[in-house]
Formats: structure tokens, C-alpha cells, sequence
């Protein structure tokens, strides 16, 4: 069977991620950076238990208490920027001094990484001084600091940087980047100056998609007219990563006015291009692009783009769409048949019955799988269901095994699993040694329905790899018997560590005592999964009698072990453990801050959420969005209703970094209730720029 064709989709991170389409150079010359950063990020000699070693331990203790520390230190002894990292931003001034006055070009390199990371604002003077240092490596790494911490104070020394003809490719490619996140209208002047600059004013260097990327991201201080301009002169670039960024844009803007440039878009040499651009007519939803896209149909020799075709002209005019596919399921090449009739599926409209009626009469068994396929996603009625019912029943004894096991799946579906049965007798029984993805789909499937008699199935598909949690653990949590979870807690203890989030559901017995020992079996190691894990178990399972272990545990200096056991203490009801967790957030690196969110959003005891709720609901205000945002996001994760607001008032911040951190912690979030209330908000939504990224955030959660 054809894989099946997908709709492209406008996510609202997407342009930034189109920077690796630029000019060869500048890949080029991040190479050596990369391989700096990479050593930055392991530098330290350590012994088996992951511990600094002595020299570097001692350096570690002065850190936080004499800030000339890293001045004279060499590479070999500098500490690993995870050690560093540990002491949050009490490190803070000796990595300044380690970056003004070290003479060592990795020291200084390694330094402005953690300070990247670190995020700490007081940095600021330091960073934009060092935007003058001898070594490129050092000033990209200063660069990309300057743009994790924006601040109108570096506007003026990375505007200065760049327009210094002497400096390299990558590192001007990533002063833009950084001034992207920097909300200025000096910003916006200069980059639209950029984007109508040609290359060869330039010498030769094009950076027009880094400037539109970079002024994408600052698009809430243009006006709507002025930001549809500047897309529709990308839209007709000869650059053609400014091309594809410009037609994701389009997406999201949705003007009529780039409608003509969009058109001959779909004869691009590039696939992307060509994908975008149809995505992009089919959001603006301008009829005058049906002519162009009914033309287009015919000719499509890929799946993705005619997906995207019949999306498009589906919205556009559903009448043309469906005269124009009925020559194209009609197809002489089978594979476009085929194709055809996913599309004719995934549009879910009871008009494409007669034509997939058609189509499961093909000679080839694998447009009549495709149609089969298709036609169980047509039952949006009592009519239509019973209809596509009776197409599909003649293919439950089909000689062709895909053939007969979709038809099998189509009408279980279309019965809202009504032919269990069926499936169990026709599917799951067969031989497993031959048809074991056959078997396996259908025990996922029964186990789905809470079939008892796929259970031992599930556990060993579970426990050897094959099958996720993510489709056996809700069948365990419902169904599992009291074996079945005892071997979840072996697998863990064995250090599948994957598992301590269903070992923490199911609560097997025993797991109080299999946890406490995994602990201590890895007290030396306190950075490992099996620490980290066994701290989440026991915040699950524990009672007080664990308390005093955990509080060993959650004095250590590192930070992870620290904040798990700091959790697991919290939802124990350890008196002082919600204020120290909230005093981690002054001190915890910016670059961490989504996986300090993520551990307290497993705290579901309502009684601690009462106590922690107050002072997260301060933290939003806090003047370091990053602290915010977290602070934001934890809520959000706990009650979406009373954090949705402060998402609300970010995607409308005059900061484009406080924006683009509001949509990645709402894109993580996938509770359907911040869907609904992401819904609600754009209904009620008046100002464009925010409307136009809910609508985004919307569209990525499909």
C-alpha cells in the first residue's frame, strides 16, 4: 500500500527554521564553530561517576564567590558547562571576566556559550563589548548570546558588526538572526533596506531570507499593507530560500494581493515551493485561484502536491474539485488512481462515495486498498455510514490479505468499533511468524476496544520495544492485571527508564521499595535517568517514610536531582519544599526553564497545586519572561483557564522574543482544553498580528 499523502501545514516556527537554506558559505563556515560548540558543551575531565575532577571542582566551589576565577584557567581545567550550568546565574561574573580577560579563544568560546544559556541580562555590557574580540569564533558565540538576551542596548554594536565588510559570512548571517529577536525599528528599517538590496551590491553575499526571516519574526511593528508588500516582492525574489520562506508567510497572511505571485509558484523547480504555494492559495481562499489549480490538477506527479491541490480547490469550489478529480481517479497510471482516492478520503465528503465506488472495482489491489481506506473515512451520517458499509462488506473475504484486513478496519470504524470480532478472528489469529505486523495492528487495535484477549500480547509488545506506551499504557492502566504491571516495575528497575511514567500510573506492588533501592543503587550518579526517574516514582508512590532520602537527594548541586527531588517532596506534603522550588526559578538558566515546567506540571495533588499556585501566578509578572513564560506554562499545564490570559497578553507583547516563547510552550502543550480556549481566542481576537499567529498555532495543532 502507497503511503499515504500529506496536507502541508503553516507552523508558526517555521521560518526560522528555513535558515539552513542559505548561501553554502555560511554552512561552511559554521562548521569549526559547530565542532567549538560541541567541545564547549563536554569540555571537563570527569571520573565514571560523571564527577569534575579535582581541579576542576575547585574551580567549580570558587565560581559563585570570586568572579576573576576563570581569568587565568586553561581549557584543560576549565569545568563542563553542565557543572557550570548547575550553579545557575551565580556564575555570572566570573564568565563575564572569563570573556573579557582570558586570553584562551576556546575559554572565551565556552564562556559565551553558558552565558547563551544562562540568559542572565546582567551580562549584557560584557556580551556586547565582546563583540570586538580578535577571535570569530568567540564573536558568534557572543552574537548568538546577544540574541537569546535581546535588549535595544545591542542594536546599535551588532548594526555596527555587520556592516563591517571584513567580518565572516556566518557570523553577519547570525548577527541578523539575533536582531530578529530584538523588537526595534531601527531593526525593521534596516532589514527591509536588506531585503531590497541585490547580491551583487553586496558582494555577492545575499542575505535577503536571513532579513526576512528576521523581519518576519518583528512583523507586529509593520503595518499590514507594508508586511503584505514586502512578502509580495519576496514572493517574485530570484532567491529561492526567500521564495519558500516568503510563501509560509503568505499562509499566515492571507492576502488576496499575493494571489497572482503565488500562481506561478505551483511550476517551481522546488517541491517545497511548489507544496507552500498551493498550501498558501488554499488559506487565502481567493477564488480567483481555482482556474490555475483546476489546470494544475491533471498534471500532478506527486501525491503531496495533489493532496494539496484538492485541499485547496476543495475549499475554493467543491463542484469544480469534484468534476476535475473524477479525471483523475480515472487516471491511466494506477499510482495517480491511488493517490487520488486518499485525497478523496481525507476531503471526508459523501461526493467521492460514487467515485471511490468506482475506484474499488480497479484491477490493481492497491488502488482498491487505497479506496477501501478512503471510503472508512466517509461516515458523517446514519446514510452515508450504511452506504459505505455495504460497498466495503463484498472485500471482507477478499483473496488479498491488505485488501481484506482495510476493508475489515474501514467497516470497524464506520460501526465506532462494532466488528471486533471480525478482526480478532480474521487478523489476529493468523500465524504470527508470518504475518507478525498484521498481528501486532491488530492486537493494537482490539487493545484499543479493551479487548481481554490481547492482554499478555500488549505486555510483551510493550516490554520488548515494539509497541509504545503511548498505545499499550492507556490499556494497562484500564485492563492490566497485577502481573502484567509487576513486570513494567522489573523492566524499570532493569533500567528501562522509558517506563517510570506508566510505573508512576500503574502503581504495581511493590514499586515504594524496587524505587527506594534504584535510588540508592545510583546515589553516586546523580545526573542519571535512573535517579531522575526514581525521584518522579516515589513523588508518586512515596509517603513519609521516604521523606528523609529525598531530602538528601534534593540537597545535591545538581540541578536536575535537585529539582526532581524537591518535586517528589512537594506532592508529599514536605512543608518548605513549594518555596524552594520556586526559589529555583531566580537562579535556573533561561535555556532550562521548559524542563523545570515540565517537572512541576506532574505535580497533580491539588493541595500542593494550592500552595505553589500563588507564587507561579506572581512569577508571571516577573520582569524576565523566561521566568514568566515557565511560570505561565506550569499553570497552563495545571488549569488552562487561568493561564491562558498571560499567553494571550505574550502573543501580543511588542517583544518579538516574548511572542516566539509564548507560541513554543503553547505548541508543547497539546491539552484539548488549550485548543478549545486557543479557539475561543481567536473569535474574540481584534488586533491582526495575534489573531494571525493564533490562527497559526491553531493550524499546527490540526
Amino acid at each position: 500500500m502507497a503511503p499515504r499523502s500529506k496536507q502541508a501545514k503553516t507552523s508558526p516556527r517555521a521560518l526560522p527554521a528555513l535558515r539552513w537554506l542559505g548561501p553554502l558559505t555560511v554552512l561552511l563556515g559554521l562548521l569549526p564553530t559547530a565542532f567549538t560548540a560541541w567541545q564547549a558543551l563536554t569540555v571537563g575531565a570527569a571520573d565514571a561517576g560523571g564527577r569534575p575532577g579535582r581541579a576542576q571542582q575547585k574551580i567549580l566551589a570558587k565560581i559563585p564567590k570570586d568572579p576573576s576565577v576563570l581569568i587565568n584557567v586553561t581549557y584543560r581545567d576549565m569545568p563542563s558547562s553542565p557543572d557550570i550550568l548547575n550553579l545557575g546565574k551565580r556564575s555570572t561574573k566570573a564568565l563575564e571576566r572569563c570573556l573579557s580577560d582570558n586570553v584562551d579563544v576556546n575559554v572565551r568560546s565556552l564562556c559565551a556559550v553558558v552565558l547563551e544559556a544562562l540568559g542572565d541580562r546582567r551580562a549584557l555590557p560584557t556580551l556586547q563589548a565582546a563583540l570586538e574580540d580578535w577571535e570569530v569564533d568567540v564573536r558568534y558565540r557572543v552574537v548568538r548570546a546577544l540574541g537569546a538576551i535581546p535588549d535595544k542596548s545591542s542594536v546599535d554594536p551588532l548594526l555596527k558588526l555587520f556592516a563591517r565588510k571584513d567580518e565572516e559570512i556566518y557570523v553577519r548571517s547570525a548577527i541578523l538572526d539575533s536582531l530578529g529577536s530584538i523588537s526595534d525599528q531601527r531593526v525593521v528599517r534596516m532589514l527591509r533596506g536588506l531585503l531590497r538590496k541585490k547580491p551583487d551590491e553586496d558582494n555577492g553575499e545575499d542575505f535577503r531570507a536571513q532579513a526576512f526571516n528576521a523581519l518576519w519574526r518583528n512583523r507586529h511593528l509593520m503595518g499590514q499593507p507594508t508586511l503584505v508588500g514586502d512578502c509580495l516582492d519576496a514572493l517574485r525574489s530570484d532567491n529561492d530560500s526567500l521564495v519558500l520562506a516568503a510563501t509560509l508567510a503568505a499562509a499566515e497572511l492571507r492576502s488576496p494581493r499575493l494571489v497572482n505571485a503565488l500562481i506561478p509558484l505551483m511550476e517551481h523547480s522546488w517541491p517545497e515551493v511548489r507544496n507552500k504555494a498551493v498550501y498558501a492559495l488554499g488559506r487565502i481562499g481567493d477564488k480567483k485561484a481555482t482556474k490555475a489549480l483546476l489546470a494544475r490538477l491533471p498534471k500532478v506527479r506527486e501525491s503531496r502536491m495533489l493532496n494539496n491541490i484538492a485541499f485547496a480547490l476543495e475549499r475554493l469550489d467543491k463542484q469544480a474539485f469534484y468534476g476535475s478529480i473524477k479525471e483523475v481517479i480515472e487516471h491511466k497510471q494506477a499510482i495517480i488512481r491511488l493517490n487520488a482516492a486518499f485525497v478523496l478520503g481525507d476531503v471526508k465528503h459523501a461526493e467521492g462515495l460514487p467515485m471511490l465506488q468506482h475506484a474499488l472495482q480497479d484491477a490493481s489491489d492497491f488502488v482498491r486498498t487505497s479506496a477501501i481506506v478512503a471510503v472508512g473515512k466517509l461516515g458523517t451520517n446514519a446514510a452515508q455510514t450504511k452506504a459505505a458499509i455495504a460497498a466495503l462488506e463484498p472485500f471482507v473475504s477478499h483473496p488479498n490479505l491488505s485488501v481484506r484486513q482495510e476493508a475489515i478496519y474501514a467497516i470497524h470504524a464506520l460501526t465506532q468499533g462494532g466488528r471486533r470480532d471480525l478482526i480478532h478472528d480474521e487478523l489476529y489469529q493468523l500465524d504470527r511468524r508470518k504475518h507478525s505486523g498484521i498481528v501486532e495492528r491488530a492486537a493494537l487495535e482490539l487493545g484499543k476496544a479493551g479487548d481481554p484477549r490481547v492482554h499478555d500480547y500488549l505486555v510483551t509488545c510493550l516490554l520488548r520495544g515494539a509497541c509504545t506506551q503511548r498505545t499499550v499504557g492507556p490499556y494497562l492502566q484500564k485492563h492490566g492485571r497485577a502481573g502484567a504491571k509487576g513486570r513494567v516495575l522489573l523492566a524499570w528497575a532493569r533500567r528501562d527508564t522509558g517506563l517510570s511514567n506508566l510505573v508512576a500510573q500503574l502503581q504495581p506492588p511493590g514499586t515504594l521499595p524496587v524505587a527506594v533501592s534504584a535510588l540508592r543503587d545510583d546515589w553516586a550518579y546523580p545526573r542519571s535517568d535512573m535517579t531522575h526517574t526514581s525521584l518522579r516514582i516515589l513523588g508518586s508512590v512515596g509517603d513519609s517514610s521516604v521523606s528523609s532520602l529525598l531530602e538528601r537527594r534534593a540537597n545535591t548541586r545538581h540541578t536536575w536531582a535537585r529539582v526532581e527531588g524537591r518535586v517528589a517532596l512537594a506532592r508529599l506534603g514536605h512543608g518548605d519544599a513549594p518555596n524552594l522550588l520556586l526559589a529555583e526559578m531566580d537562579n535556573l538558566p533561561a535555556a532550562w526553564f521548559p524542563r523545570f515546567a515540565k517537572a512541576m506540571s506532574r505535580v497533580h495533588e491539588p493541595a500542593v497545586r494550592s500552595k505553589l499556585d500563588p507564587g507561579l501566578e506572581q512569577k508571571q509578572a516577573d520582569q524576565d519572561v523566561n521566568i514568566a513564560l515557565a511560570a505561565a506554562a506550569i499553570r497552563l499545564s495545571w488549569d488552562p483557564d487561568k493561564a491562558v490570559f498571560r499567553f494571550l497578553d505574550a502573543l501580543a507583547s511588542p517583544s518579538s522574543h516574548e511572542r516566539d516563547l509564548a507560541e513554543r510552550y503553547l505548541s508543547r502543550n497539546k491539552d484539548d482544553k488549550v485548543t478549545w480556549l486557543l479557539r475561543r481566542a481567536l473569535a474574540r481576537e481584534g488586533r491582526v498580528h495575534t489573531r494571525d499567529r493564533l490562527r497559526a498555532l491553531l493550524d499546527e495543532r490540526g
